[in-house]
């Protein structure tokens, strides 16, 4: 799990001294010690979106377009190379989130269709930008049941941890102005992904002047209306696990809103902490 990231395209130091030869000594040290199966902690986010009607499936290859998923990519083939010495994962995650969020995508999303005002209604394409969300509790649980089959498992395994398919813009959007209450118009306003950028440029533009941490980066206005939708069949039958109705994001928001309303504060202080990396480890439900 222990990894440098970024949300720029350009490779850093870091990149290569934290991810590439820090995982290089971890899985040295780790052919000495005895071990039964190593676990590498993927991402969703290093695959690149399918064709239209199309999936990713454990076998899609990942990119290197970003910082992000060139280590990612270089992670798994390294793993591949270490199969021969003990079993390996390559753990495909989608979006980690909590209760109380600590998700950097959502924690803008949900900042911003929570608005009043126009900018609050703003998707931008046809909303069907998308992506699978899974909730911290069920990521424990694809690690447990990994532990548990690790005997029926392949020496070199690529699973997803994951619900199936994506939640779309579209309908993080409805949820979220839905948790708001009535006084919130449900109908969005589309702009273009041109729009977008320019929108996105001055907003970042405020940051950097207010020395405030940015996320949103004009490159991922390529993947608009281009959703990362997962088959998550095979990984569900080699675990013999699938996640709970109750933990899925869409469920699970109305929970987030209300402490989004309820512990403004303790919120964005959780949430700033995740975003700058100072991770807090909590239960979901302390308040």
């Amino acid at each position: 799990m222990a990894a440098f990231y970024h949300f720029g395209q350009r490779w850093l130091p870091e990149d290569e001294r934290v991810n590439i030869r820090g995982l290089q000594n971890i899985l040295e040290g780790a052919s000495r010690v005895g071990t039964k199966r190593f676990v590498f902690a993927g991402s969703i986010a290093s695959l690149p979106p399918p064709p239209v009607g199309g999936v990713l499936t454990e076998k899609s290859a990942p990119i290197t377009s970003t910082a992000y998923a060139r280590s990612k990519t270089i992670g798994e083939a390294m793993l591949a190379k270490f199969s021969a010495k003990y079993p390996v994962v390559a753990l495909r995650i989608g979006g980690v989130f909590s209760d109380w969020c600590e998700l950097p995508p959502l924690y803008s999303l949900m900042k911003l269709w929570s608005k009043s005002n126009t900018l609050g209604r703003m998707i931008p394409g046809r909303g069907i930008s998308g992506f699978p969300y899974i909730h911290r509790r069920d990521l424990v649980k694809v690690v447990r049941r990994i532990i548990e089959r690790n005997d029926a498992l392949a020496p070199f395994e690529t699973l997803f941890a994951s619900p199936p398919g994506c939640t779309t813009h579209r309908e993080l959007f409805g949820a979220i102005r839905r948790a708001c209450g009535p006084h919130l118009p449900l109908k969005p306003i589309h702009i273009s992904p041109t729009l977008a950028r320019s929108i996105l440029t001055a907003k970042n533009g405020l940051k950097i002047l207010l020395g405030r941490k940015r996320y949103e980066r004009r490159w991922m206005m390529d993947y608009v209306d281009t959703p990362l939708v997962v088959d998550t069949r095979k990984t569900q039958q080699k675990l013999q696990w699938t996640p709970g109705p109750e933990l899925s994001i869409l469920n699970r928001l109305p929970i987030l809103m209300d402490r989004f309303f309820s512990s403004r504060n303790n919120w964005e202080l959780r949430n700033i902490r995740r975003n700058e990396g100072r991770y807090q480890y909590g239960n979901d439900e302390r308040m």
